[in-house]
């Protein structure tokens, strides 16, 4: 901008000796015309040019004075552009760095000159590379503003986290739209944002899992607005049964209006205390509790916290010991044995002693339980993230992509089960996703476990957990996936690969929810939700006895059937253009055009492996094209392999479909004669099959 600045005192600079030149030439003019001037007029021609002089001597100053203010102005400016608070970029629509003030070189590390020409996302990760790209294309999509957050890498030092405010430029055209953006560093807020999120997290735990009742009152109307699962096990009522009613309301007290004086008591003194209060249950029988209310200011919000404890054994015991003590005096009275009373009274000491030993084991057990799984749970998030990362959206258009879309948003609210069938590559677990992310759960991470990819001796502690002990190898205790997904959604990936022995259990857990750990009696309640996937037709597997019916019917609540990408054609060319543009960013490829023909014979093809194909198919294009224009490294034939029928499984279609092949080709691949050319595959593509299929050549051993 400083370089304008001096650009434009230099067009001045140049006007001014143009215009001096045309001034001389002028007077030249004038002066040729003087000799026909009356030598009677010269006094008042005189006259004219010196008032004309000074007014121009004038209008000089003034200019001389607004050119002043006016480099005032623009210094001001890049002074505040310069030291600014927040970054100041411009990029083009390719995401380069045009210009940037000294604020955003300090951000990223480097010197203005290293940073202008360079890609901004060479700051990033891949994903957050998408993601800015996307940002990109909206604001020349919408010609509006953009927000975004990031995290960058500076050249030396931490990463940290941006939000990125964007316009388009009016210097810019529809070909090539430039983009300003100021880029705020949110890192402290981010942080704490997310130590804030984790707290509440962790107290919420800790209302819930508490082993005495905790209500919630609005300190203004008395009503209560939540109470924990504790307190409904203690007095026999519902959630629905406590919500929006006041505490005298619900049945507990038998004097209403002596509850509501100590309400109005509450208030006034900020905390109030009873022992042995006498409540009822809803199912009529009296308890004693100790009830503690405390007022509390929440967001500027008064609320009331009453906790209550069941001391019923405890008044009982207390009764009794009264009892004891008093048939102990008569009978030191009546018998004179000091000695027998004093060990009747050891012995109570004794068992007093141990309840309290075995009260204060039993919290450290709890608290220890909840700590594992706090600590697994965490864990499993990170990597759960992670993987969500991958896919911001679904991609596609067609009716049947929105009509499974329209489906999982109708049963997402619910806690109902849900079976997903399609073949494989359709993306059945991205569903799964969308289901839970839509439901009350999604506030906690979704847990996935894939049935077909454990081995089957460690199916069962995968998901159930094991103590130590349990089996040869497992020397610590460990958390099964149901109990990490306790409160969320567990979603089971390919189902029908579940093993019979261990069906029967999952059976009792969608039944019941109880389960017991491996080596372990103890039964364990949960609260999940489940999402089954399958590629299997599960009715066959019914049929040939390799899946319980009753477990079938319990999963097939609320069945979701994906379509095959064959049956999804006008959604083939969207997806092309995503995998095409996200491979050749990757690659650092400029593909720019895919040739009519080439999408034809794509949404030509079966695609047998679906969408996951596509993606292999496309991403291999990519690394073997030289070019600007996408050209396929494989041929694709039609009707080369079966579709799935009714009688298995689309691998074990395929698997069936090349051991013929090879069979008639005596295990030859290549060549006039090899099962490639009966296929009407290349052969690289024959093999990787067969190495996924697990197909070897008899007496070798290894894939041919």
């Amino acid at each position: 901008m400083v370089q304008k600045f001096f650009n434009k005192k230099n067009r001045i600079g140049k006007t001014s000796r143009e215009m001096r030149k045309q001034a001389e030439q002028l007077l030249g003019k004038k002066a040729m015309m003087v000799q026909d001037i009356d030598p009677e007029d010269i006094p008042a021609l005189i006259h004219e040019l010196q008032v004309h002089q000074i007014e121009l001597t004038l209008q000089n100053e003034e200019l001389i004075a607004s050119q002043l203010q006016l480099e005032e102005s623009w210094a001001r400016y890049i002074y505040l552009y310069d030291h600014a608070p927040v970054g100041y970029f411009t990029f083009d629509g390719k995401g380069l760095i045009l210009a940037v003030n000294l604020t955003g070189c300090r951000q990223l590390g480097l010197e203005k000159e290293a940073l202008l020409q360079k890609p901004f996302t060479s700051f990033m990760s891949q994903d957050d590379s998408d993601l800015f790209y996307l940002h990109l294309k909206k604001i020349s999509a919408t010609k509006s503003r953009q927000t975004c957050t990031l995290t960058l890498f500076r050249e030396k030092g931490k990463p940290f986290h941006v939000q990125l405010d964007s316009i388009p430029s009016v210097q810019g055209t529809d070909e090539n739209l430039l983009c300003q953006s100021t880029v705020t560093d949110i890192t402290e807020r981010k942080e704490l944002a997310d130590a804030l999120q984790v707290s509440e997290t962790f107290f919420r735990r800790l209302f819930e899992e508490a082993r005495e009742g905790i209500v919630i009152l609005d300190a203004e109307t008395g009503q209560i607005s939540d109470v924990n699962p504790f307190m409904m096990e203690m007095l026999g009522y519902s959630h629905e049964d406590f919500l929006g009613k006041k505490l005298w309301e619900i049945g507990l007290f038998k004097d209403v209006e002596a509850w509501r004086v100590s309400f109005a008591e509450l208030l006034s003194k900020g905390c109030v205390r009873y022992n042995n209060l006498p409540l009822e249950t809803k199912n009529g029988r009296i308890i004693a509790v100790e009830f503690i209310s405390s007022v509390f200011l929440v967001n500027h919000h008064k609320v009331i916290q009453c906790r209550i404890r069941d001391v019923t054994r405890r008044q009982f015991g207390a009764v009794s010991t009264q009892e004891v003590h008093d048939g102990t005096e008569r009978r030191v009275r009546e018998r004179r044995s000091v000695l027998r009373s004093s060990d009747e009274q050891l012995e109570q000491e004794r068992k007093r002693h141990r309840q309290l030993e075995e009260s204060l084991l039993q919290a450290l057990a709890e608290i220890k339980t909840l700590k594992d799984r706090l600590v697994i749970e965490n864990l499993y998030f990170r990597q759960e993230s992670i993987k969500k990362q991958q896919f911001d959206h679904i991609i596609g258009q067609s009716d049947g992509l929105k009509y499974v879309l329209y489906r999982a948003e109708q049963v997402a609210p619910i806690d109902t089960t849900v079976l997903i069938l399609g073949e494989t590559g359709t993306g059945k677990e991205l569903i799964a996703e969308v289901i839970h992310n839509l439901s009350p759960r999604k506030d906690r991470p979704l847990v996935t476990v894939n049935c077909a990819a454990l081995p089957v001796n460690l199916i069962e502690s995968e998901l159930f957990g094991r103590e130590k002990g349990a089996f040869t190898g497992a020397d610590t205790r460990r958390m099964g996936r149901f109990e990490i997904a306790n409160g969320s959604t567990l979603c089971l990936d390919e189902i029908g690969e579940l093993p019979m022995e261990v069906q029967a259990k999952l059976l009792r857990v969608i039944q019941h929810g109880v389960f017991e750990r491996l080596g372990s009696s103890k039964s364990i309640k949960v609260d999940v939700r489940i999402v089954a996937t399958t590629n299997r037709n599960l009715d066959e597997a019914i049929r040939t006895g390799r899946f319980r019916e009753d477990l079938f019917y319990r999963l097939n609540v609320f069945p979701i059937t994906i379509p095959p990408l064959r049956q999804r054609i006008d959604d083939i060319p969207l997806l092309v253009e995503a995998f095409v543009e996200r491979y050749a960013r990757k690659m650092g490829k400029q593909i720019t055009s895919i040739p009519k023909e080439t999408m034809k014979a794509l949404q030509d093809y079966p695609w047998p492996g679906n969408i996951r194909e596509l993606e292999s198919i496309i991403e291999r294009a990519v690394i073997l094209c030289r070019g600007p224009i996408l050209q396929l490294a494989d041929k694709l034939h039609i009707s080369s392999l079966p579709l799935p029928s009714p009688g298995g499984t689309m691998k074990e279609m395929e698997r069936s479909q090349i051991l013929q092949a090879l069979a008639k080709t005596g295990w030859r691949i290549e060549g006039k004669n090899g099962a490639a050319k009966l296929l009407g595959l290349h052969p690289s593509t024959l093999r990787a099959r067969m190495h996924k299929l697990s197909i070897v050549r008899p007496h070798s051993g290894s894939p041919v």
